[in-house]
């Protein structure tokens, strides 16, 4: 499946689509493991059991018992990155997460409130291992976070570790969600008409309907990412932040005529 485009690719895109260049150019990306990277992997983790959460009667000790449960956890799940890191810097990344600990209850509170403890725990199920979905029609794969029934369809969610917009879901979230309800409609033989975006710093469950534009959207990345990745330089996005970069080392080349049209 090497020749497959990940939908990861199309979220680096969508920040910048020199980071999509260099990442297939086999650039080693210079990064820096930092107390809130780590404090959004502990988010995501504790983001997959909030279904725990809703049925606490003491959301407050369930949310400290998930953090401590996903510290124990973390190292093994991210051993590539994180297997030698400073506890220091785990205890700090816990200390922030907990700081978001108010935030996350009242959040989950107004989604029983607006969406009913059954239908949310739908939205929300126990975590299963995340497959890997691919498309031998568009050839790109990905993994969404959650595979979901709702009424009765095929659906999916993706988990956020990000701050949550005031409504709805960002435009990046939206082109993510819409590419991997294609690659769910494929392997479910059913058409997926909406899914759910989680912001698990605050207990926010967004549900969505999946826009004709956007998938017309994804399939113009698509087109765009496969010329990259057969050597096409793009032009740097207007507002690529370029000083937290992985590839601000590498990204130096000048830009062609051609590049802009991406």
């Amino acid at each position: 499946m090497n020749n497959y485009i990940k939908v990861s690719d199309i979220t680096e895109y969508l920040r910048c689509p020199r980071k999509v260049y260099y990442a297939y150019q086999e650039h080693r990306p210079l990064r820096t493991i930092t107390s809130s990277y780590i404090a959004s992997l502990l988010l995501k983790e504790m983001a997959y059991e909030y279904a725990e959460v809703v049925l606490s009667d003491n959301k407050e000790n369930k949310l400290h018992e998930l953090l401590d449960r996903v510290i124990i956890r973390l190292p093994a799940i991210y051993s590539d990155e994180i297997l030698d890191i400073d506890p220091q810097m785990i205890q700090k990344a816990a200390t922030e997460v907990q700081n978001y600990f108010e935030k996350i209850k009242n959040g989950i509170m107004e989604s029983v409130e607006l969406f009913g403890t059954q239908l949310l725990l739908d939205l929300i199920p126990p975590h299963d291992p995340e497959p890997i979905l691919y498309s031998s029609k568009f050839h790109f794969s990905g993994s969404p976070d959650r595979i979901l029934m709702l009424d009765g369809i095929a659906s999916l969610s993706i988990i956020r570790t990000g701050t949550a917009p005031e409504t709805g879901i960002w435009k990046n979230d939206r082109i993510r969600l819409t590419a991997l309800a294609i690659l769910v409609e494929e392997n479910s033989s059913s058409t997926v008409d909406q899914g759910v975006v989680e912001y698990s710093r605050y207990g926010i469950i967004r549900r969505v309907k999946i826009k004709r534009t956007d998938r017309r959207k994804v399939m113009i990345l698509m087109g765009r990412i496969r010329k990259i990745k057969h050597g096409r330089l793009p032009e740097q996005a207007k507002d690529a932040p370029c000083d937290y970069c992985v590839y601000k080392e590498f990204c130096h080349v000048s830009s062609t005529l051609a590049s802009r049209f991406f």
